[in-house]
């Protein structure tokens, strides 16, 4: 269901109040985050895209797009706030417009959009998040973009939004390979419309050309340092931890015979892991992933070290990319000897992660500051290694991974039951298909995470957000569906004792 008067006329006439106290909310907001920190917040992964700002590099372990937009901002101001507030506004536009966007199409009751306004704009996940050198405030705003420009090709289809997806996908990709998924959601909606056939071709052949190029461009560039062309050596990295994580189950491991390129690397592996006084031993399968791509200790990195020359901790690019291949094949290798154990050890464990995602910070700091690596002090031009911050927890996320886990929940929920009350019927068509692209992004995701990734709070961005928006509505279509049945009940039955009566 929507208005018969322009979008814009709903958001600056119609809802203006909304759209006013919104704004009100969120500067206040941010004024508030800015006082309790003062500085942008270096976490993790911060430090690496800005080396590779730092050093205008074509390449690096992650996707490179964000460390473009820090050299783009850089060349504008080396102030933090700058990349900040960028972040801010546009995580925060995202979400307004993913919002307006909802009450246009879908037209939630009052006190559900209220509802739903609140939980966005007083969200302190969303709030904080925006203060990280990290991509994620970026991913999410531009995943919320594309899902709301979904939502409109759905309502309405026309030529621009075929090529604004093709782009939004491109860009997501950039920053995460996460979105590798994304054009799967995207293509069969763009085929399966009814706009005219010479726009799909050229929408989906420019989207081709535009993902293969930059594949092919990324793997190049990999071939040209390391010699092995390989388009994301991390995910090698990645694989081979994941199947780690269920080799340390196996019995009888020493029966398991590697082609000869992987078997120093699998004895290295049986080594490790026979070993009692190994961290593997004491190390949960919850974080192993983190342990064997990461720390210095694990097979995998000093398998790199030993036979690469190199610590394991390199910022050698060249060297640390060359094993990427060698480590996908030993992955898939061990995937392979054993199916059955990989499904329940890996993606059982992957289960428990998108149910609760691990929250790799709480953005509490109760020593009053943080330390940051030297070269984000000289990127950003601050004056010492040391940036003080609120040591309250007013913007704590430590609740988080529970909130989610009852989101998730509720969303399934919520699907069954309106679908199985059928409840679609009574909403029309537009409502119905919207909630289908939901749930096929909500199941992209799931598959995603279980099959592939380790899910962390900060990437069920998205996702919560999303929930947020959803949940609401869902209880609600499924109460009115429930009203109206009961009122035409009450109506037959009243016609059929007024027919008595006659």
């Amino acid at each position: 269901m929507t208005t018969s008067g322009s979008f814009r006329n709903f958001i600056f006439k119609e809802n203006a109040d909304l759209l006013l106290w919104a704004g009100c909310l969120l500067i206040l907001h941010f004024i508030l985050l800015k006082i309790y920190y003062p500085y942008a917040v270096i976490f993790g992964d911060s430090s690496e895209y800005v080396r590779a700002a730092w050093h205008n590099t074509q390449l690096t372990a992650w996707p490179i797009g964000y460390s473009k937009l820090l050299g783009w901002i850089h060349t504008l101001t080396r102030k933090d706030w700058a990349i900040v507030i960028f972040q801010y506004l546009l995580l925060e536009a995202a979400v307004l417009y993913l919002y307006f966007t909802v009450l246009y199409l879908l037209r939630p009751g009052k006190w559900v959009k209220l509802l739903i306004l609140f939980f966005l704009v007083m969200n302190p996940f969303i709030l904080s998040i925006t203060n990280y050198i990290l991509s994620d405030a970026i991913f999410a705003a531009l995943t919320i973009f594309w899902f709301s420009i979904m939502m409109w090709y759905l309502h309405k289809p026309r030529p621009i939004l075929v090529y604004l997806l093709v782009f939004a996908n491109l860009l997501l990709f950039s920053l995460r390979y996460y979105a590798a998924f994304y054009p799967l959601i995207t293509v069969p909606v763009i085929l399966f419309s009814k706009v005219r056939w010479w726009v799909k071709v050229s929408g989906l052949v420019l989207g081709c050309l535009l993902f293969i190029g930059f594949i092919w461009y990324t793997a190049s560039l990999f071939e040209k340092q390391s010699g092995i062309r390989d388009f994301s050596p991390f995910s090698g990295w990645q694989l081979a931890g994941n199947a780690l994580i269920m080799y340390r189950h196996i019995s009888h491991r020493e029966q398991d015979t590697p082609p000869p390129a992987l078997r120093s690397l699998h004895q290295l592996v049986l080594k490790e892991m026979n070993n009692p006084e190994s961290p593997i031993n004491g190390i949960p399968d919850r974080r192993l992933v983190i342990y064997f791509t990461w720390d210095a200790r694990s097979p995998l990195m000093q398998y790199c070290g030993m036979k690469l020359s190199i610590h394991p901790l390199t910022s050698d690019l060249p060297k640390w990319s060359s094993v990427g291949k060698l480590y996908h094949d030993y992955g898939v290798y061990l995937i392979k000897r054993h199916p059955v154990e990989y499904i329940r050890y890996y993606v059982g464990q992957g289960l428990d992660w998108f149910i609760s995602p691990r929250a790799e910070f709480t953005n509490v700091y109760p020593q009053g500051g943080y330390e940051i690596p030297g070269i984000v002090n000289d990127w950003f031009g601050y004056n010492s290694d040391w940036l003080p911050c609120s040591p309250d927890s007013l913007y704590s996320i430590a609740m988080f991974p529970q909130i989610i886990t009852i989101l998730n929940a509720l969303v399934l929920i919520g699907v069954i039951i309106f679908f199985f009350r059928r409840c679609h019927v009574a909403e029309g068509s537009l409502t119905t298909k919207v909630l289908i692209f939901f749930m096929t992004y909500w199941s992209g995701n799931f598959l995603f995470i279980i099959f592939s990734a380790p899910a962390t709070l900060r990437y069920a961005l998205s996702i919560m957000i999303l929930d947020i928006v959803f949940v609401p509505m869902l209880f609600e279509f499924i109460l009115r569906s429930a009203r109206k049945k009961i009122a035409l009940q009450h109506t037959i039955g009243d016609k059929r004792r007024s027919e008595i009566f006659v």
